[in-house]
């Protein structure tokens, strides 16, 4: 007997007694990621942004409003927010089915695990020297990305990770990726040392930039794949 689907215009999710869960997971979510920005913002103040010992670039931010308003601009803050401001929102009112709301969790998940992989991997560097570092770090380069595809898995509303989607979402990462080198010459600054144009060329960053863009939408396929199959787990035991 074929598995039964959810019907049209019906939205799965964490049934019952689970929905109000749910609804506290997400608003625990948003806090934990609003945490780790804030927290980006108060070391800002106080801290000069880091120039990696063999960086291309000599440019930089030096600590207070300089360094706090670009915070901002770290692919990290903004994996974050995206997390943050889409888990606030579910946390109001779970049940979202726009285009846009959904493109903006699509790239909320893949960022933050991207942003996870990609700084463990390949920019880790010497471990955070205050307390207020190490615990920041912990929050938005650990805690968050681990956390959030969990609660996706077991708390969004399903049915809702399309092609459409995946593409709309892949705009946020393009879009940030083409204001940071186009705004890098200018400041003769980058963010992070794989898109250190002035020491690898635009060749070398390009490498690293296909890889994690080939990488966003591995994930997202991974995304859909376990959206519609729960989404048919779901149909088959509501009702």
């Amino acid at each position: 007997m074929a598995l039964r689907t959810l019907p049209p215009g019906k939205v799965a999710g964490a049934p019952g007694r689970w929905a109000g869960v749910g609804r506290v997971v997400f608003a625990l979510a948003a806090l934990l990621s609003f945490t780790g920005n804030a927290l980006s913002f108060h070391i800002g103040s106080w801290k000069d942004s880091d120039l990696p010992a063999d960086a291309g670039f000599s440019g930089g931010f030096v600590a207070g409003w300089e360094h706090m308003l670009n915070q901002p601009t770290y692919f990290t803050f903004l994996a974050n927010f995206l997390v943050g401001l889409t888990s606030l929102l579910l946390a109001l009112r779970p049940h979202r089915t726009s285009d846009l709301f959904h493109a903006l969790r699509i790239a909320a998940v893949v960022c933050i695990v991207i942003t996870g992989v990609v700084f463990n991997v390949l920019l880790r560097g010497a471990p955070p020297g205050t307390p207020v570092e190490h615990l920041n770090d912990t929050i938005q380069h650990i805690i968050t990305p681990i956390l959030t595809p969990l609660v996706w898995l077991v708390f969004d509303p399903r049915g809702q990770v399309t092609w459409k989607r995946i593409g709309l979402a892949a705009i946020i990462p393009l879009a940030w990726l083409a204001f940071t080198l186009a705004r890098g010459p200018a400041l003769d600054w980058y963010p992070y040392s794989i898109l250190d144009v002035p020491r690898m060329g635009y060749d070398g960053v390009a490498v690293y930039v296909v890889a994690i863009l080939a990488f966003f939408f591995v994930l997202a396929a991974l995304m859909w794949a376990a959206d519609r199959m729960l989404a048919v787990v779901s149909g088959r035991t509501s009702g």
